[in-house]
């Protein structure tokens, strides 16, 4: 709404850039071009095809970042802690079979079990590729139609692991980058492993007041095709060794060890992900923001159910804490706008009814 009531912000938005071009022609020194380009994994996309306005993100992270106390897990406690203050009964690992539709209007969701729970209105919180897909049912494949024909984001290999750190002193978040960075996106793009990936350290329990404990929780992850096409179907198990020991052999040359060292176990791969999230193919921020007009193609809150509503990652406005939450913000604000207008039609309804009685 802003840009169309001030056009001039337009050509600041560089609409007919890629964020790679704009830091050609912002910096000389090609070490400060791969650190800004980064941002472009933040929503699963690469720097050569993700536009400009990615550049937007550094410019809020430049105001502060911000950590969840205890972890991010913990937003999630607090979240169920008051559903349950305001009595709200929440079901874990219920598989669902389809939802249900009468009249237009979403009416049950069907569990796996044979449960049938009705309902007044329903907030989808999945990729709302599995609605497109059908796997929620026939009366519901129509939703966010675009999502099956849009490319998926990046996936990632994340290792989840809990160790005494020894080497340079680590700070919350942590980017060792890779020697040749356009060789790193040229295979990512192609659907491939990089052979030397950067790669992310998040020191969970530091960047904030208290002193790290003796063992520390830590996740490293590196960028991966959404397609799993490392672990194509019927290959058997996955062999994640070689790159657990590229990984760990770029951390030794950077002065980085574990003890105790982590192993194969820890590691969450991209087909993984996609057995985790139905439809998603294991992209981790739904469809790629590749293409000047890939944001304006997320599927928002309303749907055209009138009470089916999206949130999460792969709606509006995107992938990561920050923007899914502010995406069920979208929704709950969606809901009552919409309960209130409806509202306020049968009101007017009734009073045009007795005056006319």
């Amino acid at each position: 709404a802003k840009v169309l009531a001030q056009p001039a912000l337009i050509p600041a938005m560089a609409p007919l850039s890629t964020l790679r071009g704009l830091l050609q022609r912002s910096f000389d020194d090609p070490r400060l071009r791969q650190l800004f380009g980064r941002y472009a994994t933040y929503v699963g996309g690469s720097p050569t095809h993700a536009p400009a306005l990615l550049s937007l993100i550094w410019q809020a992270e430049a105001q502060g970042v911000w950590v969840v106390e205890g972890g991010m897990h913990k937003l999630t406690q607090a979240l169920a802690a008051l559903l349950d203050q305001h009595g709200v009964e929440t079901r874990t690992g219920a598989h669902v079979d389809r939802i249900e539709v009468q009249q237009g209007r979403a009416s049950a969701v069907h569990l796996s079990g044979g449960a049938r729970l009705p309902c007044d209105v329903l907030v989808h919180a999945g990729d709302p590729r599995a609605l497109a897909t059908g796997a929620l049912g026939p009366s519901t494949a129509h939703l966010a139609p675009q999502t099956t024909r849009a490319k998926r984001s990046f996936s990632a290999r994340v290792l989840s692991f809990a160790a005494t750190p020894h080497g340079p002193d680590l700070a919350h978040h942590n980017v060792f980058f890779a020697a040749d960075a356009e060789a790193e996106f040229r295979d990512l793009m192609a659907g491939r492993i990089p052979a030397t990936p950067s790669f992310y350290i998040c020191a969970l329990d530091r960047g904030q007041t208290s002193t790290p404990p003796p063992l520390e929780r830590f996740e490293i992850i590196t960028n991966a095709p959404a397609t799993a096409a490392d672990n194509p179907p019927d290959s058997g198990p996955e062999d994640l060794s070689p790159w657990l020991h590229q990984i760990t052999q770029q951390m030794t040359q950077a002065g980085i060890t574990f003890s105790p060292t982590p192993t194969t176990d820890a590691v969450t791969p991209p087909h993984v992900f996609a057995q985790m999230f139905p439809a998603s193919l294991g992209a981790l921020y739904g469809q790629t923001p590749h293409g000047l007009t890939a944001a304006l193609n997320r599927p928002r809150a309303r749907t055209q159910i009138p009470n089916l509503y999206l949130a999460g990652g792969g709606t509006h406005p995107g992938a990561g804490v920050p923007m899914a939450t502010l995406s069920a913000r979208h929704a709950a604000e969606a809901i009552l706008n919409d309960q209130t207008s409806t509202s306020m039609s049968a009101r007017t309804a009734m009073r045009g009814g007795m005056s006319t009685a």
